[in-house]
């Protein structure tokens, strides 16, 4: 039993996009084990290569192992167990929403390649698992602030600065109040004296 002030584990607490990470990773973990390829030769034998194998076999080992460190990652900052870790600007927020995104785009250029090449129903499924983790990457990105690494490197496709751009100036000075116009009802005051 756990006592009133402690951290535990609360799926009810899981934003969707964590869910979405969390879930699709898990499964994209499992899924990488079925055959994303499949050769039959001579209707005798059938030869199959799982996500690990096969064509891009080095895109399929990084999304292995981003999928790997992105579960123990969300894991580890769903508990609390990384607030105390010191990261810089980064959040574990926003470490998860790019090792999130990591598997996507890793993922999907292994299934460009395993579709160039008898590909299997295994890719297809993992086709589904990508796209859930990249949008749930893609939100948990936008919860944190935008498409940056950390706090002060612009905020890249969120908008605002950019790193490498000249620093933001001040707003340009507004025109000075207009002046009064002349008192009305007669002549201007002119520099003469009356009676010299």
């Amino acid at each position: 039993m756990e006592s009133p002030g402690s951290s535990g584990f609360d799926m009810s607490k899981m934003s969707t996009a964590e869910k979405l990470l969390a879930g699709g990773s898990i499964l994209l973990l499992i899924d990488s084990f079925l055959p994303w390829q499949s050769v039959g030769i001579a209707d005798i034998l059938s030869v199959s290569a799982n996500m690990w194998g096969g064509s891009g076999a080095f895109f399929g080992l990084i999304t292995g192992l981003l999928a790997i460190a992105l579960i123990v990652v969300g894991v580890l900052s769903m508990t609390g167990t990384m607030a105390n870790m010191n990261m810089g600007t980064m959040t574990a927020d926003k470490l998860v929403g790019w090792l999130g995104a990591g598997v996507f785009v890793f993922g999907i250029l292994k299934f460009i390649f395993a579709l160039t090449e008898s590909p299997a129903w295994g890719a297809f499924l993992g086709l589904i698992l990508l796209v859930a983790i990249g949008y749930g990457a893609w939100q948990q990105l936008q919860a944190t602030g935008g498409m940056t690494m950390g706090g002060g490197m612009g905020t890249g496709m969120s908008g605002g600065d950019t790193m490498g751009g000249p620093p933001p100036s001040a707003p340009p000075p507004s025109a000075p109040p207009p002046t009064a116009p002349p008192p009305s009802g007669g002549m201007p005051p002119s520099d003469t004296t009356p009676g010299v």
